[in-house]
């Protein structure tokens, strides 16, 4: 158990992908800072039923949709490319900046919400490729920090990282 703000938090331990070639032996966590399109297919298509515990999945499902923004009254503004609708870039506002107004379409969300993306295209690896160094530079510091299986899953074990 680990404390967190006075209280004993229970640390998830995670599943270990036994199927697959390119994501056997991940975690979840390793999978959604490493490859997230995959995880989201995968979720919508029922490929992980049987195989992850379904509380497991949910559980990082719902997580990587409310990734709380760590900068107080800021939003995450999602730009997609106007002709193609795919991502282009996510940035940080302040909740008082008046909307962005030009060809790239934006969603503005009090959170973080990776799933955005699909949502937007269903296969958007470039999209993906795009929002990780990203997050990883918001969430960390360093667009380039090598997320590793412990990591990745401290973030999602701990709970002030979402959004109830």
């Amino acid at each position: 158990m680990k404390q967190l703000m006075g209280k004993e938090v229970v640390q998830m331990s995670w599943t270990v992908l036994g199927f697959g070639k390119k994501h056997k032996g991940k975690t979840l966590p390793q999978i959604l800072f490493n490859d997230p399109d995959w995880f989201y297919w995968a979720y919508e298509e029922g490929v992980l039923k049987g195989k992850i515990p379904h509380s497991e999945v949910q559980e990082i499902y719902e997580k990587s949709r409310n990734i709380k923004i760590p900068l107080e009254d800021h939003h995450a503004e999602f730009v997609f490319d106007g002709i193609r609708g795919v991502f282009a870039d996510m940035k940080l506002v302040p909740s008082d900046r008046p909307k962005h107004e030009g060809s790239s379409q934006t969603q503005r969300l009090d959170r973080i919400d990776m799933a955005l993306i699909r949502f937007a295209k269903q296969y958007d690896k470039l999209g993906y490729a795009l929002l990780i160094p990203i997050l990883k530079e918001i969430l960390f510091g360093d667009s380039k920090l090598r997320m590793t299986k412990k990591r990745a899953e401290d973030f999602f074990n701990d709970p002030s990282n979402f959004l109830p």
